[in-house]
């Protein structure tokens, strides 16, 4: 018996499966846009722990201080002032290089093919890290091996030809608050090796840990002090603890006690047992010497009878 489906009905089943097939588009995007939101979200709670970007602009403002190990300080008018103005040169030059990637925008001297920096240059860097209140009064200064000479008509430095310069170079671990300031805490890895014979740029291992104190002034952080770390670098004497041998168990000294003792006994009665018998052939030796001459006694006093 065949079955007919009115045009009604054929209509309502049409609409039925119209309607299946939205709910199921819908399910579909709602779907997709919980797990973008949920990305989203994920990304956003990640970015807020994650503070390279910050450690790598600390990294970048500091490197110019670290490259020559300044005493800690209280104050911006406490650091010693030559290493003030090697930082500012030479992190000015640092951040040339890593910002702009050289110094072809950069004029030479024209008989010493020195590079000139210009002063204003220097200021810029300096605002960054001490503030904009911070003013430095250029002038030539002698470093340990070389002079930096200040050009009043040009206001530039000259900045001699020169390989490394500085004695570390600053990765920056830590980032935190303390008592209303921002500790950065700066590893301190050396450019050179012990015997400053080698650049030992490879290496990555800080030697030790300064903390910079920032403080916020109108919206910004401005380094205002230097001080020790509570970050220490890892031990050198834990190397050597390491190769040394373990000290023994108790036991095992009390073992080696009784047996050294016991073959200092063995030693003494070996040495007793030799001696009695050195004893025994003396007294071996003296009774043949009488025996022989109690026979010569009688040997001559036969002829006489």
């Amino acid at each position: 018996m065949k079955h007919y489906i009115t045009p009604e009905e054929h209509a309502r089943q049409q609409r039925r499966r119209g309607r299946q097939a939205l709910g199921l588009l819908v399910a579909v995007l709602v779907l997709v846009g919980f797990v973008t939101v949920l990305r989203a979200g994920v990304g956003l709670v990640a970015n807020l722990f994650d503070d390279t970007a910050q450690k790598q602009e600390y990294e970048d403002k500091l490197e110019g201080l670290v490259l020559f190990d300044p005493m800690p300080f209280d104050g911006i008018e406490n650091i010693d002032d030559l290493t003030l103005r090697e930082a500012a040169v030479w992190g000015c030059i640092y951040s040339i290089q890593e910002t702009q990637g050289g110094f072809d925008n950069y004029n030479t001297d024209p008989d010493t093919e020195q590079l000139l920096l210009p002063s204003v240059d220097v200021d810029a860097y300096l605002a960054k890290l001490l503030g904009p209140g911070f003013k430095l009064t250029h002038r030539s200064f002698d470093m340990e091996d070389m002079t930096i000479e200040f050009d009043e008509s040009t206001q530039c430095y000259k900045i001699p030809v020169t390989g490394t310069v500085g004695y570390y170079r600053a990765t920056v671990t830590r980032l935190f608050k303390r008592g209303g300031k921002l500790h950065v805490t700066v590893g301190y890895i050396p450019t050179t090796s012990t015997d400053d014979s080698i650049i030992n740029s490879s290496s990555d291992t800080p030697t030790k840990y300064m903390d910079y104190l920032f403080e916020r002034q109108s919206g910004s952080w401005y380094l205002t002090g230097l001080t020790e770390s509570d970050t220490k670098p890892e031990s050198t004497d834990t190397a050597s603890l390491a190769s040394q041998p373990e000290p023994m168990a108790e036991s095992d000294v009390n073992d080696a006690i009784l047996a050294a003792a016991g073959s200092d006994s063995a030693d003494s009665a070996a040495a007793d047992s030799t001696a009695a018998e050195d004893a025994a052939d003396a007294q071996s030796l003296d009774e043949s010497a009488d025996s022989t001459e109690a026979q010569a006694d009688d040997s001559a006093a036969s002829p006489a009878a």
